[in-house]
C-alpha cells in the first residue's frame, strides 16, 4: 500500500479531493488528508511516513525545504483561476490596482494578464507569514485595497484591513496533480528499489569498489574497498590520487582504455584490480576500479574445482577398507600413513590386483588433501594425444574438433587435492617430460595456449612394472624416476600374505551371497589347501573374482575343491608333477630355487612346516616342489 498525504488549505476543498480520487481508484494507494493554513502548522510533520506530498503555493514550496527525500507534488495554478479571483474583484470592488501575492509558482507569468483586463497588477513573491504580513502591509501603504492569493496571504490581509480574493483550487487540477503524485511515487519507489539492490551489491560485493568523476574526485567507497584499504568512505569529494595513488584512475581518465586483471600490493596485500573508464558516447564522466585480493581469487577457484570434485572426483575409500592381518598388508598399511601426512610424491608398486588405488585413496583420505579432489587417471587407457589433452588441457581452437570455450585439465581439476597415475610407465617419452615439469615447478600449461596455470597437486603413481629396470633399459626418463620414487610402497603380492587368502575369500563370498540371495557355503579344509597353494597371478582381484563366480554358483553343502578347480585363471602352479617340472624347466632356476627351498629347510632344522611358512607356501608345495627337483635330475 502506497501513501499520499494531500495538505488542502481549507477545510472546504476535503470532500473535492475525496470524491476525485475515489473516482481513480484506490488500486493500492492510501489518502491522507491534512489541513494546514500557515507553514508555521506543517512544522511538526518534518518526519512524514509517506511516499508524496501535495500541496499548493507557499505550503508546497515550504514542504520541500522541510522534508527530506520525500518527493512533493505542487498543485498547478492555472491562469484560468487567477482570472476567474481578478473577475470576482472587479465585480465587487471595482479596484484601479490588484495585488497577487504567492509563491513563484502561483504568480509565474501573472504580469502578463494586465494587458488583457485593463486593471494594474501588482505582482509580489512569498515564501512564509513572515514576509507575507511585511509585504501585505507595504502593499497597503501604496494604495492597494484588494489582494488576490492563497489562504495564508488573504488572511492576512484581511487581518489588515483589506479586500481579499481566495484564488480556488479547481476540480480538474486535483484531478492531475493526484496522478502525477501516483507516477511521482512510483518513480521513487523503483529508484529506492534500485538504489537499495546497488546498494547490497556494493557493501555484500567481495569486490571493493571505488568510482569517481572525470575530474578524479571519489563520489563512492563501498564497504569492501573501505576495508581492504583502510581508507574510509570519509574520502568521498577528494581527490582519487590522494587517497588511491596504486589505483591509477587518473591514467584511465585521461586514456580512455580499461586495464583489467592487474596485480597491485595495497595495505599491505595484493590485490587483482580492473580499471574501466565511464563513458557516454565519446565523453568520459568518469570512472572506476574494483579490486579484490589475489587469494580470494584462489578461494574461489578452489570452491569451482571443489564443485566438479563432489560431481565425481572422490575418494571413497579408507585404510579400514584394506582387508588382511599378514604382518606384510599391516606393514604396508603402517608406511602409507606415514605417507599420508605429508605431501610428498608416492610411488605405488605392486602386482596387477594387490590393489594400488585403494591405498592411493586411503592415502589420500587420511591427508591433509581430503577436501579436495581425487582425480584418477589410467595412463594406459588412453592414447598420447588424447592423454595430453586430458592431463593439461586445451585452449579454444587448439585442434580440429576442440571443444568451444577449451576444456580444463585433470591435473586443473586436482588442485588442492591428488592425482593418481596409474601405470605410468604408459606415458612417452614427450608427455614424461610434460609431467616432469609440473613435478617441478608445480604449473601446468594448456595446449595451445601460452599461459601458465599454478596447481598445487599431489602426485601418487603406480606401476606394476620395474620401474627401476625400465629407466636402466631408457624406457622411462631418469629424471623422471627420481622424481617419482621419493615415497616408495612396494605391496605384498597375496602369494606373500598367505595367511589372509582364506579369509578374504570368506569376507568376498559372504558380501557376494548377500548381494545375489544366495545360501553362504563353507570351505572344506581340502578347498581351503587347494586356495592356500594356489599361486594367484591376479592376486586380491583374482580372489574377488573367484568369489563371485562361487556364489553365482552356490549350491548346497561345502564347497570342495572340484568346485573351485575349473574357475582358476592359470592352472594351479601345485597342481601335479608336470605344472612343477615346466615351472623349473631351466637348470638356472633349478639350482637357485632349490638351493632356497634348501636353506629354508635348513634355518627351520628340517621342519617341514615352519619351512612352508617362512617361504610362504605350504607344507605339500614344499614337499611337492622339493620331489620335482629331483626327478629333473
Amino acid at each position: 500500500m502506497s501513501k499520499i498525504t494531500f495538505f488542502i488549505p481549507y477545510p472546504e476543498i476535503g470532500p473535492v479531493v475525496e470524491e476525485v480520487f475515489r473516482e481513480q481508484g484506490d488500486d493500492g494507494w492510501e489518502l491522507e488528508i491534512v489541513l494546514a493554513k500557515f507553514v508555521r502548522e506543517i512544522a511538526a510533520w518534518k518526519n512524514i511516513n509517506t511516499d508524496v506530498c501535495m500541496a499548493r503555493g507557499v505550503m508546497a514550496a515550504a514542504l520541500k525545504r522541510l522534508t527530506t527525500g520525500i518527493p512533493v507534488v505542487e498543485l498547478p495554478v492555472s491562469g484560468y483561476e487567477i482570472l476567474r479571483a481578478i473577475w470576482e474583484c472587479q465585480k465587487k470592488y471595482s479596484p484601479t490596482k490588484i495585488a497577487i501575492v504567492g509563491s513563484r509558482d502561483m504568480i509565474y507569468g501573472v504580469k502578463k494578464i494586465q494587458d488583457i483586463i485593463g486593471v494594474e497588477l501588482i505582482v509580489d513573491e512569498i515564501h512564509d507569514e513572515d514576509e507575507a504580513e511585511s509585504h501585505i502591509q507595504v502593499i497597503k501603504k501604496s494604495g492597494v485595497t484588494v489582494i488576490i492569493g492563497g489562504v495564508m496571504s488573504t488572511s492576512i490581509a484581511q487581518r489588515h484591513g483589506l479586500h481579499a480574493e481566495l484564488i480556488q483550487i479547481g476540480q480538474e487540477a486535483i484531478y492531475h496533480a493526484l496522478l502525477e503524485a501516483k507516477r511521482v511515487a512510483l518513480v521513487r519507489r523503483q529508484e529506492q528499489e534500485r538504489g537499495e539492490q546497488f546498494r547490497v551489491i556494493l557493501d555484500y560485493s567481495t569486490e571493493g569498489v571505488v568510482t569517481t568523476t572525470a575530474d578524479g574526485i571519489i563520489n563512492l567507497i563501498n564497504t569492501a574497498a573501505a576495508k581492504l584499504t583502510g581508507v574510509s568512505d570519509a574520502a568521498v569529494g577528494q581527490q582519487v590520487a590522494r587517497f588511491f595513488p596504486q589505483l591509477g584512475l587518473n591514467r584511465i581518465l585521461k586514456s580512455g582504455r580499461a586495464e583489467l586483471g592487474e596485480i597491485e600490493t595495497m595495505n599491505g596485500q595484493q590485490l587483482a584490480v580492473n580499471r574501466v573508464p565511464i563513458s557516454i558516447g565519446n565523453l568520459i564522466v568518469g570512472a572506476v576500479v574494483t579490486f579484490q585480493p589475489v587469494t580470494v581469487i584462489q578461494e574461489l577457484e578452489g570452491k569451482i574445482r571443489r564443485k566438479v570434485y563432489e560431481r565425481g572426483h572422490k575418494a571413497k575409500l579408507t585404510f579400514q577398507d584394506i582387508l588382511g592381518n599378514s604382518p606384510a598388508i599391516k606393514r604396508a598399511i603402517t608406511v602409507a600413513e606415514e605417507f599420508s601426512e605429508v605431501n610428498s610424491t608416492v610411488l605405488i608398486m605392486g602386482e596387477t590386483g594387490t590393489g594400488k588405488e585403494i591405498f592411493a585413496q586411503s592415502i589420500h583420505n587420511s591427508s591433509g588433501r581430503r577436501k579436495g579432489p581425487f582425480v584418477a587417471v589410467n595412463c594406459a587407457a588412453l592414447p598420447e594425444n588424447l592423454l595430453e589433452s586430458e592431463l593439461f588441457g586445451y585452449a579454444e581452437g587448439a585442434f580440429t574438433g576442440a571443444v568451444r570455450g577449451g576444456k580444463i585439465g585433470l591435473f586443473e581439476l586436482a588442485h588442492m587435492g591428488t592425482i593418481f597415475l596409474d601405470e605410468i610407465p604408459e606415458i612417452s617419452h614427450k608427455l614424461q617430460g610434460r609431467l616432469l615439469r609440473v613435478l617441478q615447478e608445480r604449473e601446468i600449461m594448456r595446449l595451445g595456449d601460452d599461459k601458465i596455470v599454478p596447481v598445487n597437486v599431489r602426485v601418487i603413481a603406480a606401476t606394476n612394472q620395474d620401474l627401476y629396470k625400465m629407466m636402466q633399459e631408457g624406457l622411462f626418463r631418469e629424471d623422471l624416476y627420481y622424481r617419482v620414487e621419493i615415497l616408495k610402497l612396494v605391496l605384498p603380492s597375496l602369494r606373500g600374505r598367505r595367511e589372509d587368502i582364506i579369509p578374504l575369500m570368506y569376507h568376498f563370498l559372504e558380501e557376494y551371497c548377500g548381494q545375489f540371495g544366495k545360501k553362504f557355503r563353507s570351505l572344506s579344509p581340502e578347498a581351503q589347501r587347494l586356495l592356500e597353494d594356489y599361486h594367484w597371478p591376479g592376486n586380491v582381484r583374482e580372489l574377488s573374482n573367484i568369489a563371485e563366480r562361487l556364489a553365482v554358483l552356490s549350491g548346497n553343502g561345502t564347497i570342495e575343491p572340484g568346485d573351485i578347480e575349473g574357475m582358476f585363471s592359470h592352472p594351479p602352479a601345485d597342481s601335479d608333477a608336470v605344472s612343477e617340472k615346466r615351472l623349473i624347466s631351466s637348470s638356472s632356476s633349478v639350482d637357485m630355487n632349490r638351493s632356497i627351498l634348501l636353506k629354508a629347510l635348513e634355518e627351520s632344522n628340517y621342519h617341514y612346516a615352519k619351512a612352508a611358512a617362512k617361504l610362504g607356501i605350504s607344507r605339500t608345495t614344499l614337499w611337492r616342489r622339493l620331489k620335482g627337483y629331483d626327478s629333473l635330475k
